[in-house]
């Protein structure tokens, strides 16, 4: 009998234990290593848009981005190295958001913002732009309700039309969502 009320002591006391922890506590960081591939769009909206699938951790999502309007540096640079660390001649472009909306395959949306650094190699024959952005997760829908965290998204893309307003872009996404 005694060990029998220890038990339900010691159980009881678990429990009003978890039950004092915050939520903040059980938070579980999720990995995120997605490669990407879809098409930008820019100069025939009021704003660029993004449309992309992705796939790998934490699994398939189509990604969308319409936004970057603000400009963080007013005017694009000419500079010698960009992002790669080749030497070269480069157009530096920084944007000043770059907002996000990944949809997974079971619906949960994830929200992110960010900025970073857009370089066009002017001394290459396809005029190919790499580009680098540091996001910041803002919350999200269903498996990533009030999710936060941070990711880098590396990429390359290339004009597909003569004005090179249109152009497909592949790239990483990689960093830690947590979520609550």
């Amino acid at each position: 009998m005694k060990l029998k009320n220890i038990s339900i002591g010691a159980a009881s006391l678990l429990l009003v234990v978890v039950a004092a922890f915050p939520q903040a506590a059980f938070a579980k960081d999720v990995k995120m290593n997605l490669r990407f591939a879809g098409a930008f769009i820019s100069n025939s909206l009021p704003s660029a848009l993004i449309h992309v699938q992705a796939k790998g951790s934490p699994g398939k999502a189509v990604i969308r981005g319409y936004g970057a309007t603000g400009v963080a540096d007013p005017d694009p640079v000419v500079v010698s190295d960009c992002l790669s660390g080749k030497d070269g001649v480069f157009l530096s472009i920084r944007p000043g958001e770059d907002p996000l909306i990944f949809t997974f395959q079971d619906l949960s949306l994830l929200f992110a913002d960010g900025s970073g650094e857009i370089c066009i190699d002017l001394l290459s024959p396809t005029g190919n732009a790499e580009f680098r952005f540091d996001i910041t997760f803002i919350g999200g829908r269903g498996r990533f309700e009030g999710a936060t965290g941070t990711a880098v998204i590396t990429g390359e893309a290339e004009a597909v039309s003569a004005d090179g307003s249109f152009l497909a872009e592949t790239g990483t996404i990689v960093g830690t969502i947590i979520v609550p």
